[in-house]
């Protein structure tokens, strides 16, 4: 075992398993979590540095990598990695297949340090999802395999959650074992579960009243707390990224090629940031990430009760007026 791996690539369900045996081969170990996009660095490094001899190992996770760029946030982790804890493992994750180079340069020199996990191809999904409902004893036809790919996140841990409720679902539909299309929409449309992404997708196209039926399904949730204390940082790397994208484009780059750059591979993700950069301008664009910034402050200076209002706003001012001031209400005199 390696005192740091990196973890890179859209398959997010085998990054989960990779953690998931990580957890099992150290054995009783604290566990944190922490966000590049967010003011992480005070107490990541705390727990990095300042090691108990008595305490359990530790388990520490840094998501969205990508987000370290600039030299002052990724000289003092080089600085670890060439030297680190041997009671800590450090576990570096992004959905990208790059991060910063002095970052990749100084991971410990093994062939399992730095592990890429790519997605399956479109060819190689279908017939996952096929033997897998054959492995249960069903059959599904061609059309419920194209709704599974369309609406399952593309990754092999959404799959085998997605397929596997299914599958305990059509348990309860009698003796029939060929899945077919409505078999899929009726249980996909009663169990939708919603993500920040998918919340972003909405916000994307410029529908207001379903991203706010996301933002009530994400708040009613178990992990409530958590969402709200980073769904506005969370929005803001999105568009960040869709930042970057208009840069490119403004280079010169097409919108295919700019897109790419930015390491979104997913046909669905693809279609999404074409949908945001018509809708939002570059100058819309950053606008809203600024506006973001404010109200991330604002979601944790305010107490429980009053951050689904705040969220709510600044989903309106986002989607009705891209970040402008919201006209003040007028009203009449006598």
């Amino acid at each position: 075992m390696l005192p740091v791996y990196m973890l890179l690539g859209p398959e997010e369900g085998r990054k989960k398993e990779f953690i998931k045996k990580l957890k099992e081969e150290i054995g009783d170990c604290e566990v944190s979590r922490f966000y590049a996009f967010e003011d992480f660095e005070e107490e990541f490094y705390a727990q990095l540095l300042n090691t108990d001899l008595f305490a359990p190992a530790r388990l520490i996770i840094l998501d969205n990598a990508d987000e370290l760029k600039t030299k002052d946030k990724t000289k003092p982790l080089v600085q670890y990695l060439e030297n680190p804890s041997e009671r800590v493992t450090l576990v570096l994750m992004s959905r990208e297949l790059y991060i910063a180079t002095d970052l990749m340069k100084a991971m410990p020199e093994s062939s399992q340090s730095i592990i890429k996990f790519y997605e399956l191809f479109e060819n190689q999904k279908e017939q996952w999802v096929r033997d897998y409902f054959k492995y249960n004893g069903f059959s599904i036809d061609s059309q419920a395999v194209s709704t599974i790919l369309e609406r399952v996140e593309n990754n092999i841990n959404e799959f085998e959650n997605t397929c596997s409720q299914i599958c305990i679902y059509m348990g309860t539909q009698g003796d029939r074992k060929t899945v077919g299309y409505e078999d899929i929409e009726n249980f996909l449309t009663h169990t939708r579960q919603e993500t920040e992404f998918s919340l972003f997708s909405q916000i994307a196209y410029g529908r207001l009243d379903s991203a706010l039926e996301c933002l009530q399904t994400l708040l009613n949730t178990s992990d409530s707390g958590q969402i709200s204390a980073v769904l506005a940082a969370r929005l803001a790397s999105y568009f960040r990224k869709l930042y970057s994208i208009h840069d490119k484009i403004s280079e010169g780059v097409s919108l295919e090629d700019a897109i790419k750059s930015n390491g979104i591979v997913m046909p669905k993700d693809k279609t999404i940031y074409k949908a945001a950069a018509s809708r939002y301008s570059m100058k819309d664009t950053a606008r809203i990430i600024a506006m973001l910034a404010e109200y991330d402050i604002a979601v944790k200076e305010f107490g429980t009760i009053m951050q689904q209002t705040v969220l709510e706003r600044c989903i309106v001012r986002i989607v009705k007026y891209k970040a402008a001031p919201m006209s003040k209400l007028e009203f009449a005199t006598l």
